[in-house]
C-alpha cells in the first residue's frame, strides 16, 4: 500500500515512520513524503529513509515536492501540513493577546487565523488529490481539524476523516482519576475538535459518571476547567474549554511570556541539525505522541482486515441530531479496511454541552464558508459568535489583523 504525507518535511515525522517501523504487523508500505521546502524536505527524508530500513515488516520511504507525483497511487493521505510554519503560529499564539483575550492557536481569534491561512492551501491539494488519487481516504491531522475537515466535505469530493489525540488523553485522565485502568473504562464521548465532552463513564457496566464529578478537583487540575464547573455541566471537557470558561484566566498567565511557538521554533533548527548528522535518537525529541495513540493505529486498521472503534472526526449525518447533518463532529466511529464504517452511540448529552456544540458548529460552518467566499461579512457574523470573543470591537480586531481582500488568505 502507498501512504502520501502532505507536510512530510515536519520534523516530527521521523517519529511517525519510526511508529510505522515498529508495527511488525501490516502490510508492505510505500510512504511519500510530500514538502515545499527541498532543503528542509531533503534533511527530513534522509533520516525516515534510515528509520525505515530498521522495521521488521517492509517499509520504504521516499520524498519529493512534485505533489501530483507524491499522489500517485496513493491508498491513504495524511494531512499534516502547516501553513506559514511556527512562525505563523507565534503570530496566532499572541495578536489576541491585544485584544484582551487568550492566544492559541486552534481556538478564539488564533484559530481563525490558522484557518483562514489553510484552508486555501487545503483545497488546492484537494484538487490534486481528486485529480491524481481520487479514491484515497484523507486523514487529516492539521489544525483546526474540525474547521478543515468541513472545508474539505464541502468544497471537495474527497473521502475524509479527522483524528486528534485529545479525546485519547481526556479518557486517560479520567481512568488516572479513578485510579482503574482505561481498558476497563467504557466511556462515552461526544463533540467537536478540541471541543469534546465525556458524558458517560461505566465500569463492568456500572455508571461511574458521580464518582468522576465527585474526584472533578483532581480533574481540574490538569483540564484547567474549575471543578465547580465541571459538576455544574456534569460532563468532563476537553483541556481546551478552559480557554472559553477561564479566558481572563489565561490571558493573565500568558502577559509577558513568549508564546510556545517560540520554542518549538528553536526545537526545529536543532532537530534539523542533529537529523543532518544522522543522530536517529533525536527523532523523539519533538514528543510527537499523537503517532502512536491515534494516528498509526488508524492507519494500521484501515490497512488491515480488521476494524476497531476511535473517536474521529466526521461528518455528522444524523449522529447529534440537535447539529445540521453537515457538521463536522467527533464522535465515536468504527473503521476497517475502507473507512468509517458504524457511528455512535454517543450517549446522552447534557443541555449546557448541547447548547455549547449548537454554538460552535455555526461559528465554525460560517468561518469556513466566509473563507471559501472571500466574504468579509459572513465573517464578522462568524467571530461575532465565536464562544471566546465577546463584542464586537473583539470580532473586527481579529478581522483587521488576519482578513485580507485582494489575496488568497495564505499570508
Amino acid at each position: 500500500m502507498k501512504l502520501t504525507v502532505l507536510g512530510g518535511s515536519g520534523v516530527a515525522t521521523p517519529e511517525l515512520i519510526a511508529v510505522l517501523a515498529r508495527a511488525s504487523e501490516r502490510p508492505a508500505l510505500d510512504v511519500a513524503l510530500h514538502g515545499r521546502t527541498a532543503d528542509k524536505l531533503q534533511t527530513v527524508g534522509g533520516i525516515c529513509i534510515r528509520l525505515a530500513q530498521k522495521a521488521d515488516a517492509p517499509l520504504s520511504v521516499s520524498f519529493t515536492t512534485d505533489l501530483e507525483a507524491a499522489l500517485d497511487g496513493s491508498d491513504l493521505v495524511l494531512n499534516q501540513i502547516r501553513v506559514g510554519g511556527y512562525a505563523a503560529r507565534a503570530f496566532d499564539e499572541t495578536f489576541p493577546r491585544d485584544l484582551g483575550l487568550p492566544g492559541e492557536e486552534t481556538v478564539g481569534p488564533g484559530g481563525f487565523s490558522l484557518a483562514a491561512r489553510t484552508v486555501p492551501v487545503v483545497l488546492e491539494y484537494c484538487r490534486a488529490i481528486e485529480r491524481r488519487a481520487p479514491r484515497t481516504l484523507l486523514i487529516n491531522l492539521t489544525n483546526p481539524a474540525s474547521l478543515i475537515q468541513y472545508a474539505i466535505s464541502r468544497c471537495s469530493a474527497i473521502n475524509s476523516i479527522g483524528v486528534c489525540d485529545s479525546p485519547v488523553g481526556l479518557c486517560q485522565l479520567v481512568a488516572a482519576a479513578l485510579e482503574t485502568p482505561r481498558p476497563e473504562l467504557e466511556m462515552d464521548y461526544l463533540g467537536m475538535h478540541h471541543f469534546g465532552w465525556i458524558t458517560g463513564v461505566r465500569q463492568d457496566g456500572r455508571d461511574q459518571l458521580a464518582e468522576v464529578l465527585s474526584r472533578a478537583q483532581r480533574l481540574s487540575e490538569d483540564l484547567g476547567v474549575d471543578a465547580e464547573v465541571i459538576r455544574a455541566i456534569g460532563a468532563v471537557p476537553s483541556p481546551y474549554l478552559k480557554y472559553y470558561f477561564h479566558p481572563d484566566r489565561m490571558l493573565a498567565a500568558q502577559q509577558g511570556k513568549a508564546p510556545r511557538a517560540e520554542s518549538l521554533l528553536a526545537l526545529e533548527s536543532e532537530l534539523l541539525a542533529a537529523y543532518q548528522l544522522g543522530r536517529l535518537e533525536a527523532t523523539a525529541r519533538r514528543g510527537a505522541h499523537w503517532y502512536e495513540e491515534i494516528v498509526v493505529p488508524v492507519l494500521l486498521t484501515l490497512m488491515g482486515n480488521s476494524s476497531a472503534p476511535f473517536f474521529l472526526n466526521v461528518q455528522n449525518a444524523g449522529v447529534l441530531d440537535f447539529l445540521p447533518d453537515e457538521a463536522i463532529v467527533e464522535v465515536p466511529a468504527v473503521i476497517g479496511r475502507g473507512g468509517v464504517g458504524a457511528v455512535g452511540p454517543v450517549g446522552s448529552v447534557p443541555d449546557a454541552v448541547r447548547a455549547l456544540l449548537q454554538v460552535n458548529a455555526a461559528y465554525e460552518m460560517l468561518a469556513v464558508e466566509a473563507i471559501v467566499e472571500r466574504d468579509r461579512g459572513k465573517a464578522l457574523r462568524a467571530l461575532l459568535i465565536n464562544p471566546i470573543i465577546r463584542s464586537a470591537a473583539q470580532a473586527n480586531g481579529t478581522l483587521a489583523r488576519v482578513w485580507r481582500e485582494n489575496d488568497d488568505l495564505t499570508r
